[in-house]
């Protein structure tokens, strides 16, 4: 008789341990062979659940998602206006270790976009556009969609500078470009 596993708490479990070997080794030791071993199992209790090393990666990314959404909420909290709109634009622009460490996941899981274009989660960057368009439209922007597009490549260009050159783009400097660009968008 099969084993009943609840699908959803599997791969949450999946996904923590995808994280942990992140964590501990780096985005590029992420293995099925490497996350069973940390799950204690066989490869078998992964590949059932999640077959790929892409999949791997974006079930992590999609896993903490919900957790990005709950945390945005509470950073902006019941700010309005261009507060709203910096608030916003600093969340997406964190230096906290999870974050960083998600980014180089999420730059993990690009590059196998041209093989497995399935294996790339294009959920959470519209929903990043969306916050951002919001946030615009709230602060006022005669143009938000263009103010939505610029933050979204703005952050996005962040998560790979941020890798490339971690010693350059510091929070202050990042802080002072966010800060020049959200002022630039609300000062008509």
């Amino acid at each position: 008789m099969p084993i009943d596993v609840d699908e959803v708490q599997r791969r949450k479990a999946i996904a923590q341990a995808t994280l942990a070997v992140a964590a501990r080794e780096g985005a590029r030791a992420i293995t099925i062979r490497a996350v069973a071993k940390e799950l204690g199992g066989s490869t078998a209790m992964v590949t059932n659940y999640v077959p790929t090393r892409a999949a791997l990666i974006l079930n992590a990314v999609r896993a903490a998602e919900s957790q990005w959404r709950e945390d945005l909420e509470a950073h902006v909290g019941d700010r309005t206006g261009a507060d709203r709109l910096r608030a916003t634009v600093e969340w997406h622009l964190s230096t906290d270790p999870e974050d960083l460490l998600l980014r180089s996941l999420w730059v993990e899981m690009l590059s196998a976009a041209h093989t497995d274009p399935a294996g790339v989660d294009r959920q959470e960057p519209r929903e990043s556009r969306q916050q951002f368009l919001e946030a615009s439209l709230t602060a006022g922007v005669p143009d938000a969609a263009l103010a939505a597009d610029l933050l979204s490549l703005l952050t996005r260009g962040y998560y790979i500078s941020s890798m490339e050159e971690p010693g350059y783009w510091t929070p202050e400097r990042v802080a002072r470009v966010a800060e020049t660009v959200v002022d630039a968008l609300t000062t008509s």
